[in-house]
C-alpha cells in the first residue's frame, strides 16, 4: 500500500483528533448534529428495593426507556429515567414499579398524563410515584382476617360449649315458639274486643253529642284522637299477624329453624358434637383433656410459665443478650449499623457485573488477524477494570546479521523474522457522561485511551497510544465499534497510522460480548474499589 511521510501522518491524526473533539464538545454542549437520543427525567420512590439499573420502562406494556440509574437522596430513592426521543410524557404522569409475576423482576410502568399539561424534558421530576406492594403488607392483612376468625370461632365455642349451651339453645327455641303461640291468641281475643270499643265509643260520641253545654270542638279533638289511635293499634296488630304466619309457613331464619327438621338435625348434630368434644376434655383425652386433668402436665405447664416469667423479667432487667436489645441503646445502634452494612453490601451486589468479549481484527496490510479476548470487571455503572489476552500476528521483530565469505570477499545480510506474541493488557476505566477515559497497560506497554459514546451506546469512537519507548513512534490506533445486535458488534479503523516503519494498517472485523453471572459470583468477594 502507499506511504506516507512523517508530516502527512501528523496532520492525518491532527485532523482526526480536531473532528472527535468538535464532536464532543457539540453533543456535550447539546448541539447534536444526529440529534437526541432521549432525554432524562427523575422520580422519587418511598423505596426501590429489588429495582436494578437498565431494566425496562413501559407504557401500556411497549417498552419506552430504560432505567439509567438509582441513588439514594433525601431519604428516598431517586430514579433516573432515560425515555426514547419520540415518546412523550406530560407534567401530570406517575410512576409505579411493578412485578413481573409473583418472584419476577421489578420494572417501571408510566402513566404518561394527560396532553393538556406541558410536556416534560430532560432534568424534570415525575411528581407521582407509588412503590411496588410488598408481601409483608399482604401477609400483614392475612393475619388481621386469621385473627377475626379466630376471635368468631372462640366467641362461638364460648356459647354453644357444654351441655348448659345446648340447654340454653333448647330454651331459647321453646320461649320463642310459646312466645308466637300467645301473640297469635292474643291478636285473635283483641279483634273483638277492639271492635266492641270502637262501638261504644260510637255510642258514647253520640251521648256526647245530645249534651249542649259541652264544647263541640273538645267532643270533635277527642274522637279524632281516639280514631287514630285505633288505626294504630290496626296496623300494630296486623305486622303482627304477618310475623306469625310467616313464622308458620317456615319462612325466615326463625321459621326455617322452626319448621325444617334438616335445620333441627344439623343444630342437634352440632350440639352432640360439642358434647363430645366435652366428654373426651372430662375423660383427659387430647391435649386440651391432659392440660385440664393430668397434675403432671399442668405442673409442667406451671414450671413452663415460671420459667417464661423468670426470662420476662431477666429481659425487663437488662440481663442477657435480649435484655441488651430492649434496653440497651447502644447494642440496638450496633446492630442497626451492622444491618444496614449487609444491606449496603447486598444492593452493591446488585450492581456488580463482569462480561467476556472476544474480537477479531483483519489487518489489510499483513494479511493476518489479531485477536482480542477480555474480562470486563464493573463494580458501577461508571466505573470498571479491563484484563486482556492479545495474540498479536506481528509481536516479536527478529533481525539476525549473517557475514559470507564469497571468493575472498565478504558479505553481510540481515534476516528480519516475525513472530506471534502474546501480550497483555490491564485498564482502569471511568466513565463522565458519554465518554470514558481509560489507563494502565495496551499490549503490555503503559498507555492512555478514549472512548466516546454515542446512541445509547450502540456506536463508540476509541482513540488508543501507547508503547511511547518504541524504536518506531508511539502507537496510535483509532478504532470505531457498532454493535447492531445486543450481544454482537462490527470493528473497524486504522492502527499504527504514524508508523516510520510501513506498519500502519486498515482493519476490519466483528466482536460478541455477554454478561457472565457465574464469574460475578467468584469475583463479587474480591474488594475492587467501588468509588
Amino acid at each position: 500500500m502507499s506511504k506516507f511521510s512523517v508530516e502527512a501522518k501528523v496532520g492525518i491524526f491532527v485532523i482526526i483528533g480536531i473532528i472527535m473533539l468538535g464532536y464532543m464538545s457539540m453533543k456535550v454542549g447539546k448541539l447534536s448534529l444526529t440529534g437526541e437520543s432521549g432525554y432524562d427525567v427523575s422520580v422519587y420512590f418511598d423505596s426501590a428495593s429489588g429495582l436494578a439499573v437498565d431494566v425496562p420502562v413501559e407504557i401500556a406494556g411497549v417498552e419506552v426507556g430504560r432505567v439509567r440509574s438509582i441513588s439514594l437522596k433525601d431519604g428516598k430513592a431517586l430514579v433516573v429515567l432515560r425515555i426514547k426521543p419520540d415518546v412523550k410524557i406530560y407534567g401530570d404522569a406517575k410512576a409505579v414499579i411493578r412485578t413481573k409475576g409473583i418472584l419476577g423482576d421489578k420494572y417501571v410502568v408510566l402513566n404518561p398524563g394527560s396532553p393538556t399539561e406541558p410536556p416534560l424534558k430532560t432534568g424534570d421530576l415525575i411528581a407521582k410515584a407509588e412503590p411496588a406492594t410488598d408481601m409483608d403488607t399482604l401477609m400483614n392483612s392475612l393475619q388481621g382476617v386469621a385473627s377475626d376468625i379466630k376471635a368468631l370461632s372462640g366467641s362461638l365455642s364460648n356459647v354453644l360449649g357444654g351441655e348448659e349451651g345446648e340447654a340454653s339453645v333448647r330454651s331459647i327455641i321453646k320461649n320463642l315458639k310459646e312466645m308466637v303461640e300467645s301473640l297469635n291468641e292474643t291478636v285473635q281475643k283483641n279483634q273483638t274486643n277492639i271492635n266492641e270499643i270502637i262501638a261504644n265509643l260510637t255510642d258514647f260520641s253520640g251521648t256526647l253529642k245530645s249534651v249542649g253545654d259541652v264544647d263541640p270542638d273538645d267532643i270533635h279533638r277527642i274522637i279524632t284522637n281516639l280514631a287514630s289511635a285505633s288505626t294504630k293499634m290496626d296496623d300494630l296488630m296486623n305486622g303482627v299477624n304477618r310475623i306469625v304466619t310467616q313464622i308458620n309457613e317456615g319462612k325466615g331464619s326463625l321459621g326455617k329453624l322452626i319448621k325444617e327438621e334438616d335445620a333441627i338435625r344439623n343444630l342437634n348434630a352440632t350440639l352432640a358434637s360439642l358434647r363430645e368434644i366435652s366428654d373426651k376434655i372430662n375423660q383427659g383425652k387430647g391435649s386440651i383433656g391432659k392440660l385440664v386433668n393430668e397434675d403432671a402436665v399442668a405442673k409442667d405447664l406451671n414450671a413452663t410459665l415460671a420459667s417464661v416469667r423468670d426470662i420476662s423479667e431477666k429481659i425487663n432487667r437488662g440481663e442477657g443478650t435480649i435484655g441488651k436489645l430492649v434496653h440497651d441503646d447502644e447494642t440496638v445502634d450496633k446492630i442497626n449499623s451492622a444491618l444496614g452494612g449487609i444491606n449496603d453490601y447486598l444492593q452493591k451486589q446488585e450492581t456488580f457485573r463482569t462480561f467476556i468479549d472476544y474480537r477479531g481484527e483483519y489487518l489489510f496490510d499483513s494479511d493476518d488477524v489479531k485477536s482480542y479476548i477480555s474480562l470486563r470487571i464493573q463494580p458501577k455503572e461508571d466505573k470498571y477494570y479491563l484484563l486482556q489476552v492479545v495474540d498479536d500476528p506481528e509481536g516479536r521483530k527478529t533481525t539476525t546479521r549473517i557475514t559470507r565469505n564469497v571468493n575472498g570477499e565478504l558479505f553481510e545480510e540481515e534476516k528480519v523474522e516475525i513472530e506471534d506474541e502474546f501480550k497483555f493488557s490491564a485498564q482502569i476505566a471511568k466513565r463522565y457522561y458519554d465518554l470514558t477515559l481509560r489507563g494502565g497497560l495496551f499490549e503490555s506497554t503503559g498507555g492512555i485511551g478514549v472512548d466516546y459514546h454515542l446512541f445509547n451506546d450502540r456506536l463508540t469512537l476509541s482513540l488508543e497510544a501507547f508503547d511511547f519507548g518504541s524504536d518506531d513512534n508511539p502507537h496510535l490506533k483509532f478504532i470505531v465499534n457498532y454493535s447492531p445486535l445486543k450481544h454482537l458488534y462490527i470493528t473497524s479503523g486504522f492502527d499504527r497510522f504514524i508508523s516510520d516503519e510501513g506498519k500502519e494498517s486498515f482493519f476490519l472485523g466483528a466482536g460478541i460480548s455477554f454478561a457472565d453471572e457465574d464469574i460475578k459470583t467468584l469475583i463479587s468477594t474480591v474488594p475492587f474499589p467501588r468509588n
